[in-house]
């Protein structure tokens, strides 16, 4: 039979083991929970919206030469390199899908052309999908009624506008020229691509071009 004295430090030695295995504990819930506020938090350092899923976010730098985007994976900290633009005009916006598997990049550089671009991702990684040509949006001559218009404040102008239930992405596709006496008149069409997979898309639906017109008085 143990002495009273060992049975004593063998009680001690005993809560000593319970509490510290109570403190391992302890860490590694901390721990856990950090990781997933890491995840789950907004970063104020980003340009855009984060994904649906809080995983990824956007950061955009450059300077007078040059502008890039690249893509955050927030729980390592990874970057990738989605694209880059030599000059300083360049400027980006990103459309996420709800399913936070795919995305579209609107890039403008200088004025006024923006184009769009769809990033699917596979095996862990986005890469972009070759998109079909989409249709232009041109003013007829007969809507100018002889006038002038000699700014043009868009042309062509590829805007990514929502992302359907089905997978497919709508885009807008607008020119609108102005200035002079003639006021502005501004053409609008709608495009939605489809996509088969990660790496095939097409237009499955393109809109009737519709026409806007303001005058001066």
């Amino acid at each position: 039979m143990l002495s009273l004295q060992t049975q004593t430090i063998v009680r001690v030695l005993l809560r000593l083991l319970l509490l510290l295995l109570c403190s391992v504990s302890l860490a590694v819930f901390a721990a856990a929970v950090d990781a997933e506020e890491k995840i789950a938090a907004p970063h104020e350092d980003f340009d855009f919206p984060t994904s649906p899923d809080g995983k990824f976010g956007f950061v955009t730098s450059g300077d007078e030469d040059s502008r890039k985007i690249e893509l955050i994976d927030r729980k390592s900290g990874a970057r990738s390199l989605i694209a880059e633009e030599e000059t300083g005009q360049a400027y980006f916006h990103v459309l996420w899908a709800p399913g936070s598997n795919r995305f579209a990049l609107m890039t403008r550089v200088g004025h006024p052309i923006q184009g769009v671009d769809v990033y699917f991702r596979t095996m862990g990684t986005f890469a972009k999908v070759e998109l079909p040509k989409l249709p232009e949006a041109k003013i007829p001559e007969k809507l100018k009624r002889g006038k002038k218009f000699p700014h043009v404040a868009s042309l062509d102008w590829q805007e990514a506008e929502a992302w359907k239930k089905d997978g497919s992405l709508v885009v807008r596709i607008v020119t609108m020229i102005d200035g002079g006496d003639g006021g502005s008149i501004t053409a609008t069409r709608t495009a939605e691509i489809g996509f088969e997979g990660a790496g095939t898309a097409k237009i499955i639906r393109k809109s009737t071009i519709t026409y806007t017109t303001e005058r001066e008085y």
